[in-house]
């Protein structure tokens, strides 16, 4: 069955001339790992440690879009807060002079001003932007800080600046449900006190577990345990930081995040080993076993991604919008979930 997962991603999404791996639609590429929040629900709050919160130096960003083989989007943020790399303008331009998209998430805090401008100049390509919280105190109760009105401030200027230099970047925010037993109450507030003054294309999901690392209010359904699919899907995730002093830790997802899943899911270095040999290599390959297998990794045990309906799309004025569809690819994760044998 692995094999068979593997050869659908090969026939599907072909290789190019210079490597074996099968073309990319998204790679995670983490310009910085630290974040200037402490959002409740995030593992950033507990920390993550020295080794992984640092920037990623900008030859080896560009070593890693010169190995990806594609044309994937490039995600920006991994699991910290790109705009606290005060050049990524940088790191945006290098992904548009290869015609890569760039996509990122976003506190928007930082998102203002001649940095705001120098961004979207660069090319960059879809922003979206975190409001945990559907008004002024919730925002407030869940990211730590008093920034819903900055927030809407940055984003309506950004959008603003955008539509007069047409550019063609897009702008969106989201929310994760804080109540699950009022999902439609947060729904209203936050299309009043956030869509419908900013203008923006919004996302309202149910909050997921990090690995096991946060534990929601709410409990999903675990009655079928399967595959998320990612370790066999068209993508790459790729850390700013690493283990042992190393940067570039390739791990097989961004819900690994934080302590002490983060260390034990790495399955290699860009530091020392090439996208290819990671890729095809020991590690990598057991883990497509274990997901096949239903023997899954210690790191991914507690991860709510294995069940049915991970992360539940509650609300969008996006009509393209799905629970499985990776944004800005054509790949969905449905494709490549796998029913376990156990």
């Amino acid at each position: 069955m692995m094999m068979k997962v593997i050869l659908i991603c090969l026939r599907k999404y072909g290789t190019s001339m210079d490597s074996n791996v099968p073309n990319l639609e998204r790679a995670v590429v983490e310009v910085f790992g630290g974040c200037n929040y402490k959002c409740q629900m995030c593992p950033q709050t507990t920390g993550r440690g020295k080794d992984w919160t640092r920037k990623m130096p900008f030859d080896m960003f560009e070593d890693i879009l010169d190995q990806l083989p594609g044309k994937p989007v490039i995600n920006l943020e991994g699991s910290g807060e790109p705009t606290m790399a005060k050049d990524l303008p940088r790191y945006i331009e290098a992904c548009t002079k290869r015609g890569l998209p760039s996509f990122m998430y976003s506190n928007g805090s930082f998102f203002s001003g001649h940095f705001m401008q120098d961004c979207v100049d660069a090319g960059l390509s879809f922003a979206r932007f975190s409001c945990i919280g559907y008004d002024k105190d919730k925002y407030k109760e869940w990211m730590s800080i008093d920034n819903f009105e900055l927030l809407k401030t940055n984003v309506i200027k950004a959008k603003q600046y955008i539509k007069e230099t047409n550019s063609k970047c897009e702008i969106s925010s989201y929310h994760l449900i804080l109540d699950n037993n009022q999902i439609e109450y947060e729904v209203d507030q936050y299309r009043n006190n956030f869509i419908g003054p900013t203008g923006t294309i919004g996302y309202i999901w149910k909050m997921h577990n990090w690995s096991g690392n946060y534990q929601p209010l709410y409990v999903r359904d675990p009655s079928k345990r399967r595959s998320c699919g990612r370790p066999f899907a068209p993508e790459i995730t790729i850390r700013s930081g690493g283990i042992d002093g190393l940067k570039g830790a390739v791990t097989p997802c961004c819900q690994t995040m934080g302590p002490p899943n983060e260390s034990k899911s790495v399955l290699g270095h860009i530091e020392t080993t090439s996208i290819e040999d990671i890729w095809y290599g020991d590690a990598y390959n057991k883990l497509r076993k274990d997901h096949e297998m239903g023997d899954f990794p210690d790191y991914c045990q507690g991860c709510d991604f294995l069940y049915e309906d991970p992360e539940v799309l509650v609300w969008s004025n996006d009509k393209t919008a799905s629970t499985d569809h990776m944004l800005g690819t054509n790949f969905s994760l449905r494709d490549f979930m796998i029913d376990n044998k156990k």
